[in-house]
Parts: structure tokens; sequence; C-alpha cells
């Protein structure tokens, strides 16, 4: 799966009953997901906020990770006692 990128931030309408006027909304997508989100604040302060955001996705999704396996609890079926 391809790296998540930041594609766009631009300024958008404050949703109804909002007390921020500046508000704007941000794309993050790779090849096969995007996610739209809305935020209040500066442009710098959401451009910041977006690019932490697709650290964390790519760290979250892009980090292999190794399970340990664990025995069944029950493997020694055949030595139970009736």
């Amino acid at each position: 799966m391809s790296r998540y990128k930041l594609i766009s931030i631009e300024s958008t309408s404050p949703p109804a009953g909002s007390v921020f006027k500046r508000w704007y909304k941000f794309v993050i997508a790779n090849e096969k997901n995007s996610i739209t989100n809305l935020r209040s604040g500066t442009e710098k302060e959401v451009r910041q906020f977006a690019i932490e955001a697709v650290n964390r996705l790519n760290e979250k999704y892009l980090t292999h990770i190794q399970f340990k396996h664990h025995k069944p609890v029950n493997d020694n079926i055949n030595n139970i006692y009736l």
C-alpha cells in the first residue's frame, strides 16, 4: 500500500452554529483511500495538524509488526483424565 499524502487544503464556510470563523477542509489520500476533514484555525495550524495526521497514518499502516503466536491452552487434550 502506498503512503498517505496531503492532497489539498482549502478554505470553507463554517458549520452552522460555529463560534470559529476560519475553517479549512483538507484531504489526505493514498491510492486506495481518501480522508476528508474539517478543522478550524489558521491555515498554518490546519496544515500542521494535517501533516501530523499523515505521519501518524503512515506510521500505523506501514510499520511491519510481527505478532507472537501463542500455543493453544488446550493443546494437550489427550492427556486429560476423566
